[in-house]
């Protein structure tokens, strides 16, 4: 019981560190707190990443998400998921596929 409070916990742990993050060097001409903006749109899109990269299966971010992660800069994921440097590539090939 307590594992399934950790598994939607953890993402949300995730997500208000990264939003609140005022450390991360900026991308000249972006603002870190504006790189997810087009995912925070999509309902439960940034929560259906962060569970991705937590249970390892990638297939269960949806068609609206992967499009609006296909749409993101390179440099704002590579900043972003700089913890799980090789998420982002096996996200966009999952994403590539629905398109």
């Amino acid at each position: 019981m307590w594992t399934n409070k950790f598994v939607f916990l953890l993402p949300v742990a995730c997500m208000a560190v990264l939003s609140t993050a005022q450390t991360l060097p900026s991308i000249p001409g972006q603002d870190p707190a504006d790189c997810l903006s087009s995912l925070e749109v999509i309902p439960n899109c940034i929560s259906e990443i962060f569970g991705s990269i937590i249970s390892g299966q990638i297939g269960t971010v949806g068609h609206s998400c992967c499009h609006a992660f296909l749409g993101l800069n390179a440099d704002c994921v590579t900043q972003t998921f700089a913890f799980a440097p090789r998420f982002p590539p096996s996200l966009r090939d999952h994403c590539s596929q629905q398109s």
